[in-house]
């Protein structure tokens, strides 16, 4: 479908019918990412407020947790008040699920969860003012780097949602607006001839998806002897997982060296950030209220902490100081980019991505990473930690390659890090097992980093 064609004709309507105000919105972004700060922080607290008092007004779990925090949205006069508010749990969300949603919502609510990749799915709900502004954000920042509505975009996913919808009506809607999935359940070397087949008939401007997926993709490519660098891929878009520094390489050297951008968000949660050509991660100042807490509090500027974020346009189930798991750090104020918008840097992942030491220290998943990966031989690998004393590798390898010591080299190298009082389980296998979700995930600890 001609890219013209889709960008002011197809989408526009499409998302029309859908009861979605997105390209409103995204001329609302376009303005706001260069606000001066004064201007911005005066947005924020306005919009905040006003999610404030709706959810008193008509969310019965917020209804509740003010009256016990003794808060009154009303009575804000900046920012800062709100953070009495107790944090917004994964556990609330699940025992409280009916409480936290505004049945009244206008173009009603849309059932989503998570792929439960760390443990029970998380169900949760979008309105169409939440779904408008993250697609308008997803646009936006596509447009930074060249890539416009309506260009043609392969996706690289997994989720079990996504799959199970591919019918003929989606089939269909993919064509119309340029998109075209293929399911990361499907990545083998079997079928690598197949998916090349159907992404040099379509020819995307774009790839988005996880990056463990698209570098696992590349190097199987690589190895059936395909070559990915002349199809017109301007930029590859990676999201939902933790960017390392290897598999970026991978993926910009599988395409013929073109940019690799990184965002930063869930499904819950939302889009909270993306690069800019600047390299830094850009928060959508506009529709969150962000913080970095440890222990409770706000860390220190310099340091890590974990993301709490407030969605300020998820209005038919409205996230109000939601710990995410996932840990980051503030980015520099100013970036050269021009764009006012807060950026944060080393995001890295889930703290269930995060090793902890039978000491009570936290390791980031690299500690133990490059132990495996560095092994000549080793073609995939797991690693789970059950507690702070056991953990399990998973690793594919190449027999004629992999050291006759590997195993041990696995096991001192795990000691040395973490600690000599610890149990490692090196098991060989023919197959890595995916998550729920479809992601590759290096390292899954059961382990809390934060408490």
């Amino acid at each position: 479908m001609h890219s013209n064609l889709v960008k002011k004709i197809i989408y526009p309507a499409h998302e029309k019918i859908f009861g979605r105000k997105t390209f409103d919105y995204l001329k609302v972004l376009e303005k706001e990412q260069y606000l001066p700060k004064k201007e911005l922080e005066n947005l924020k607290f306005e919009k905040l407020k006003a999610l404030l008092i709706h959810s008193n007004k008509n969310i019965p779990f917020y209804t509740k947790r003010f009256k016990d925090a003794g808060f009154k949205p009303e009575l804000m006069e900046k920012i800062d008040d709100f953070k009495k508010i107790p944090f917004l749990t994964k556990e609330d969300i699940r025992n409280n699920l009916e409480d936290l949603k505004w049945n009244n919502c206008p173009g009603g609510l849309v059932r989503y969860n998570t792929g439960g990749s760390t443990g029970s799915p998380l169900i949760f709900y979008f309105d169409k003012r939440r779904q408008s502004f993250d697609k308008a954000a997803r646009m936006l920042t596509h447009n930074w780097w060249g890539v416009d509505i309506g260009d043609k975009e392969l996706y690289l996913w997994g989720s079990p949602l996504e799959i199970s919808k591919q019918d003929k009506l989606k089939e269909l809607r993919d064509y119309l607006t340029n998109e075209l999935l293929i399911s990361a359940f499907e990545l083998s070397e079997k079928e690598i001839p197949g998916i090349i087949k159907k992404i040099k008939k379509f020819r995307p401007d774009s790839v988005f998806g996880y990056p463990s997926t698209i570098a696992l993709f590349c190097q199987m490519a690589e190895k059936s002897g395909y070559k990915l660098d002349d199809y017109g891929v301007k930029a590859v878009f990676t999201t939902a997982e933790v960017l390392f520094d290897h598999q970026r390489e991978i993926i910009s050297t599988g395409f013929g060296n073109i940019p690799v951008v990184d965002s930063y968000g869930s499904r819950e949660a939302g889009f909270i950030c993306h690069q800019c050509k600047q390299g830094n991660y850009h928060l959508i100042d506009s529709n969150y209220i962000f913080e970095l807490v440890k222990d409770g509090k706000e860390v220190k500027e310099g340091d890590e902490g974990e993301v709490v974020v407030t969605h300020l346009d998820a209005w038919g189930m409205p996230f109000i100081r939601y710990r995410t798991g996932d840990v980051a750090k503030y980015g520099d104020k100013n970036c050269p980019c021009g764009r006012t918008w807060t950026t944060i840097k080393n995001i890295q992942g889930r703290t269930t991505d995060f090793i902890v030491t039978p000491d009570g220290r936290w390791q980031h998943a690299l500690s133990l990473i490059y132990v495996v990966r560095d092994l000549e031989g080793v073609g995939q690998f797991k690693i789970i930690q059950d507690t702070v004393h056991d953990l399990e590798v998973l690793i594919k390898i190449d027999k004629n390659l992999f050291p006759a010591d590997g195993e041990n080299k696995i096991i001192q190298g795990f000691k040395k890090r973490m600690g000599t009082n610890i149990n490692v389980k090196v098991i060989k296998t023919d197959k890595i097992p995916v998550e729920a979700s479809g992601k590759y995930r290096y390292v899954v600890s059961k382990v809390s980093a934060f408490k």
